[in-house]
């Protein structure tokens, strides 16, 4: 598999379990809100949530350096 098809599948399984925990999280505090309204909500929050990610070629081979907007440490995936 690809380092670049790989990075990709890390990112969307990361965004899709964000979403679900934030927009559940959502739904539970506010119980009476319109759908429409719960997923434009949870999709920008889990959009500012998610890692960015970044493929570096070394000369051992490629990494996958994933990002998280608040947390200063960037996790290396091979």
């Amino acid at each position: 598999m690809k380092t670049s098809t790989k990075a990709s599948l890390y990112v969307f399984l990361i965004f899709g379990v964000t979403y679900l925990i934030v927009r559940f999280g959502i739904q539970m505090v506010f119980k009476d809100i319109n759908i429409y309204l719960l997923t434009a909500i949870s999709a920008i929050i889990t959009v500012i949530l998610s890692p960015q990610r970044r493929i570096v070629r070394k000369r051992s081979g490629d990494e996958i350096q994933l990002k998280w907007l608040f947390s200063k440490k960037v996790i290396t995936l091979k």
